[in-house]
């Protein structure tokens, strides 16, 4: 295979630097925008025209590149319409434009959760515009491959990720006692990928040369329930409490997990005391938890293309995503408690 010249946006995010490190042996430029990365970067900015660069940077770096992966997006799934719209929508239509320019293929990271618009979480107006992301990539007659990642999780052998996503603050609160209670209805399954298997699915987009329309970067069947979720964070949890008494002969904080509650107890009897708060007050975790399980309460799995892409990783178990999962709870233990204030 020609060697390969990749153009790589967001590469300081949870999926972006994990790619790096899958794109080790690549010729690989990193577009930043605040936070600097190793190896080739330039500074740029996908929401201004030509990404933000001087003209001769910006046609220089077209010359070289072949393949364009885009990763950078908003994630804040509490951001306004029009902050999701400048990145994720026009932010793709300058990535779409140097793509063309440099005659380059363009592997486009978008989110499984498009398949659950509409359905009144957090997530809508995220999901919304990466959608419409997806139509300018569709139409825009650059040669493409789109990736539907659901939720990336930290990586698979150390639970680190380069940013807290919202299902850590789910967890992460739990963990940390404050987060006594979650709308969940029995069976309720949690659709979650290791940022490293992720990295690895997208390294194999660009190496394949693969063109067909999209694949689901996510768990599918394996995806657990959320009460195995909360089951395997409390005992990691209490296994965590009993090294430390051992080690330094204290007794740690007494462990309270969360409860799962019918999404219609929840309405009647927790919502009706959070409405009593005053309206300045700062929005409680169990408000945004609440709203946020409301992408997953009374839905089908994901469809995966983990384990067919050729070059990629193979499939997902359930023991995986566990063993994943548990590594990731270490990590959000060891952060310190203030990471889980709201106010």
């Amino acid at each position: 295979m020609t060697a390969l010249t990749v153009l790589v946006t967001g590469a300081s995010g949870v999926v972006g630097s994990a790619l790096l490190r899958e794109l080790a042996d690549t010729e690989v430029v990193s577009l930043t925008h605040h936070k600097p990365v190793s190896g080739h970067q330039v500074r740029g900015d996908i929401t201004r025209p030509w990404l933000g660069l001087r003209p001769a940077e910006y046609r220089s770096l077209a010359a070289r590149v072949d393949v364009v992966v885009h990763c950078a997006a908003s994630v804040n799934f509490t951001a306004s319409r029009t902050h999701l719209h400048n990145v994720n929508v026009r932010g793709t239509g300058h990535v779409l434009h140097f793509a063309e320019d440099a005659n380059a293929r363009l592997v486009h990271g978008s989110t499984a959760f498009i398949a659950r618009a509409g359905r009144g979480s957090l997530l809508d107006a995220y999901a919304e515009s990466k959608a419409t992301g997806e139509t300018l990539v569709r139409t825009s007659g650059v040669p493409y491959t789109i990736a539907r990642l659901s939720t990336v999780i930290g990586d698979s052998g150390s639970g680190e990720t380069a940013r807290l996503q919202a299902f850590h603050h789910v967890v992460g609160s739990g963990l940390a006692g404050r987060l006594p209670f979650l709308p969940c209805a029995p069976g309720t399954r949690i659709d979650v990928v290791p940022q490293d298997t992720a990295a690895a699915a997208l390294a194999a987009l660009v190496r394949s040369e693969d063109l067909q329309d999209h694949h689901w970067i996510t768990a599918g069947d394996a995806a657990p329930s959320m009460a195995r979720i909360l089951e395997l964070s409390q005992a990691t949890a209490t296994t965590a409490r009993s090294d430390r008494e051992h080690d330094i002969g204290e007794l740690g904080p007494q462990l309270f997990g969360t409860r799962l509650l019918e999404p219609a107890v929840f309405e009647r009897v927790i919502t009706s005391v959070l409405d009593r708060a005053k309206p300045t007050a700062a929005p409680s975790m169990t408000r945004l938890a609440a709203n946020f399980m409301t992408a997953f309460t009374d839905t089908d799995p994901f469809p995966t293309s983990i384990g067919t892409i050729p070059g990629g990783p193979a499939p997902i178990t359930p023991n995986d995503l566990e063993n994943a999962l548990r590594h990731t709870f270490n990590y959000l233990l060891a952060l310190p408690d203030e990471t889980w204030d709201l106010s």
